[in-house]
């Protein structure tokens, strides 16, 4: 295993940045910084400063919680950083030590 660090951006679907959808313009940030690999998730529901955000029969908001997440080397998440906070704006960004491990690799 060897030292990673994990970013995740806090967005909803309905965010625009730098006049594209949020999700898009974050995406192209990552791949700018040279990020190994990034994965968005959809969630269900969600509560933050604007209230709950819910995917429910009743109503199917445009305003549904998504999180960008990318694992890598700590410099890489470090630089990526550094190149989109220019762009977010007031969004939500949390990092954290992981290890990284990619099964069928030898330790050696």
């Amino acid at each position: 295993m060897r030292p990673g660090k994990c970013l995740r951006i806090y967005l909803t679907e309905s965010d625009r940045i730098d006049g594209k959808p949020a999700m898009e313009a974050v995406l192209d940030l990552c791949r700018q910084a040279g990020l190994s690999g990034v994965t968005v998730t959809r969630a269900i529901e969600g509560l933050g400063s604007h209230g709950v955000h819910s995917a429910s029969f009743l109503s199917l908001s445009n305003r549904l919680p998504l999180l960008v997440e990318a694992v890598d080397h700590p410099e890489a998440i470090d630089r990526a950083i550094d190149i989109m906070r220019p762009h977010l704006g007031n969004r939500l960004l949390a990092t954290w030590p992981v290890e990284i491990m990619r099964t069928g690799e030898s330790d050696a």
